[in-house]
């Protein structure tokens, strides 16, 4: 039963569930359905409550401490300053160079932007700038140091970066302490990357020049060997043109000339004329394949010994003369949150610890 009371002895009423109660009487008990009030009441969550307390409690502690976290704060903006300066840290410049592929020939399905891209970063010209600069001195490194290799590879790639465009253009960034350096080492990249796409379009024209010009030697060989064979026919055999031949020799029968050269000749065409016309037609056509071959072979040679670039230089490197890294704002913008949010922790665990 959830309630009961009384009213002046006589009637008893009595909560049996939220819709009926029970009245006695002096002589009955009546049950009569009734409607009771509903509450709508909301108690608070108790993570929220629990949140707002301990929000309220660090806004107590920043301020009740609030000049120790001022100076807390200042010193460490103060010792930010100092330590990004240029007596700890030594300023780094950024020098850039813009590219876009060209003259290039792709080989597969990669765009020529992502040819250009593989080409810059391989080993070949990585060691190359490597050498070029002395960039183990440069980077202090010891040749004579365990996975010296490694090492200065990880320095190459922390300071030389490469990065395709959406627009399909490359762009070389190097950051190093000597703006000159910086800017020199971009530029070398591009001749080395030129050098490079020539030296391999090269090695590739030397490979075709070879071929056409044994195809070119082939074909003079071939035309000697019918040449010398059509003087033989036409010296031995006296076989040279069979038209005019046998128009020449039908005429000087017909003037009653000396008929024994003309037969011997028509003879010959007999016995020979179909392999003289045979050979006659080769040379021709040999001629015409030597022709060919020489214009090709002529044309791969022109191919190979011409030099050209592979890039057209959008933005050409320059020398820097702001620096690019530390950003000193970044740096004491963080160590003074950082600042602030550890001495709030700090100062919240002692005033815990106190309660």
């Amino acid at each position: 039963m959830a309630n009961c009371f009384c009213k002046c002895s006589i009637n008893i009423f009595v909560f049996i569930d939220s819709t009926f109660i029970a009245r006695a009487g002096k002589k009955k008990i009546v049950f009569e359905k009734i409607e009771l009030p509903k509450w709508n009441v909301k108690w608070p969550n108790y993570e929220t409550m629990e949140s707002y307390y301990k929000t309220k409690s660090i806004f107590k502690v920043i301020s009740k401490w609030k000049w120790h976290l001022l100076v807390f704060v200042v010193v460490a903006g103060a010792l930010a300053v100092l330590f990004s300066s240029s007596l700890f840290i030594k300023p780094k410049y950024k020098s850039t160079a813009t590219l876009y592929p060209a003259n290039i020939v792709t080989v597969s399905e990669e765009s020529e932007a992502e040819q250009m891209l593989e080409l810059i970063q391989s080993t070949d010209i990585t060691f190359k700038i490597i050498d070029a600069f002395d960039l183990y001195e440069h980077y202090g490194i010891s040749k004579d140091a365990p996975n010296h290799q490694d090492k200065i590879l990880k320095y190459y790639e922390g300071n030389i970066n490469f990065q395709k465009t959406p627009n399909e253009a490359i762009v070389i960034s190097v950051i190093d302490v000597d703006p000159q350096k910086a800017s020199d080492i971009a530029d070398s990249i591009i001749v080395y990357y030129n050098e490079m796409v020539l030296a391999l379009n090269q090695e590739k024209s030397e490979e075709i020049v070879n071929i056409y010009r044994r195809e070119y030697e082939k074909k003079q060989i071939e035309i000697d060997s019918l040449a010398s064979l059509l003087k033989t026919y036409r010296t031995e055999y006296g076989l040279l043109d069979l038209s005019a031949q046998v128009e020449k020799y039908t005429e000087a029968i017909y003037m009653g000339k000396s008929l024994d050269e003309a037969r011997t000749v028509l003879g010959n065409w007999k016995e020979y004329g179909a392999e003289y016309q045979k050979t006659d037609s080769m040379y021709y056509y040999a001629i015409s394949d030597m022709y060919e071959a020489k214009y090709i072979y002529e044309s791969a040679v022109r191919d190979a010994e011409k030099v050209q670039t592979y890039a057209h230089v959008i933005s050409k490197p320059f020398p820097a003369d702001k620096k690019s890294y530390p950003v000193r704002w970044v740096i004491v913008l963080f160590s003074i949150i950082g600042a602030f949010l550890t001495g709030v922790i700090i100062l919240s665990l002692i005033e815990g610890n106190k309660k």
